[in-house]
């Protein structure tokens, strides 16, 4: 049971975590990044009209939608209550396009109360910055300061439409969504530019061939998938990720341990009956080979019993996805292929772990194993 428990326990890291990576590329690209991001790094804003820009990306036949953004730091955000002023500093701030976007993110499927509606004099908060702020529920008043490129602070009230929830992946608990023309406004732009444009793909696996599409029709900008825009924020997860399955195979250890106890009490307990072989003309390899294959039969069995127990939870898993992690969903995927590796492992560790306690029961001679009768 040692093995098939260290079994589950690495096929069930690898399901879970590998099913949290999943979920937080998913969640990066429906509501962060989309399936690509287009940037304009070196000047930091997009110098195209946002409607010139959104209809050229589109003729691609793999781009379902697209839609600008305008991404900036409000210099603080606050909200009178009854008894005091609520103020949060440094709030970043998005501005979309409220009929663009819902065809190019989730943003506005995240709403979990109020209002999944965005018009000028309107925001939609974070349920994080929401808290802060002191807001009870889906309504207040905001008053947004905004510190423009030329030093000039400009203040706007506007009024909360509805509160939005995501995972850590998805971004949107500590912002404020703004409607991208007002945010123009409050910036004294006087075109119609964005800071990035989140593009959604129909098969988002190849996003590599619609980038290179793309770069070749704007050069002096910059095209990245949520891989590579969250670049630093996705190796962390995979390392930590990486790690806990270390973990998990340096239990493996124990189980070997296990197994070695098993055989060696097995060995101690069957000393005359060791003799017998012994006294019959049975070698010492054939001593050997028989307490191997009692490595072989429990390596086996653990290894089907931990496969079997780990592919209904990957199954259940996968059809039945539960939220962990602050509201991550799992996108976890049944591969059967990924369990043949620890099973593989815990049966090899199992055999080995058996040479010990079949050399230790091969050196019993006839003699001395009879005097156990």
């Amino acid at each position: 049971m040692a093995v098939a428990a260290t079994i589950f326990l690495i096929s069930f890291n690898g399901v879970v975590l590998g099913g949290v990576i999943s979920g937080v590329e998913r969640d990066l690209a429906t509501f962060q990044y989309g399936n690509l991001e287009i940037l304009n790094e070196k000047e930091g804003v997009i110098d195209k009209p946002d409607y010139q820009l959104v209809a050229s990306v589109t003729r691609h036949p793999l781009v379902e939608a697209a839609a600008p953004r305008i991404l900036t730091l409000a210099a603080e955000v606050s909200h009178q209550t009854p008894n005091r002023t609520h103020t949060v500093y440094n709030v970043t701030v998005v501005g979309v396009d409220p009929f663009l976007e819902p065809k190019a993110s989730r943003i506005f499927n995240s709403v979990a109360a109020g209002k999944p509606q965005l018009l000028k004099g309107t925001v939609l908060v974070g349920r994080d910055l929401a808290e802060d702020l002191g807001l009870e529920g889906a309504k207040g008043l905001l008053k947004v300061k905004i510190r423009r490129v030329t030093g000039e602070e400009v203040s706007r009230y506007v009024t909360v439409s509805g509160i939005v929830v995501s995972s850590a992946a998805g971004g949107l608990n500590h912002i404020l969504i703004v409607h991208i023309d007002q945010l123009r406004e409050l910036l004294g732009w006087e075109q119609r530019y964005s800071t990035s444009l989140v593009v959604k793909l129909s098969q988002p696996e190849k996003a590599d061939e619609v980038a290179a599409w793309i770069k070749m029709q704007y050069p002096d900008y910059q095209v990245k998938t949520p891989r590579e825009a969250a670049k630093n924020w996705l190796n962390a997860i995979i390392e930590g990720v990486s790690f806990i399955n270390l973990v998990g195979y340096a239990g493996m250890i124990a189980s070997a341990l296990a197994v070695i106890t098993v055989l060696t009490m097995m060995v101690s307990g069957k000393t005359r009956d060791i003799g017998v072989l012994r006294a019959l003309g049975v070698s010492r390899k054939g001593v050997i080979l028989l307490f191997i294959f009692d490595g072989i039969l429990i390596g086996l069995i653990g290894a089907a019993i931990g496969g079997l127990v780990s592919s209904l939870v990957a199954l259940w898993l996968e059809n039945y996805p539960v939220a962990f992690f602050g509201n991550l969903v799992l996108e976890v995927r049944f591969n059967p292929l990924n369990l043949l590796f620890p099973m593989v492992v815990g049966f090899v560790i199992s055999v080995l772990a058996s040479i010990y306690p079949a050399w230790k029961a091969s050196t019993y001679e006839p003699a001395e194993a009879m005097r156990y009768f």
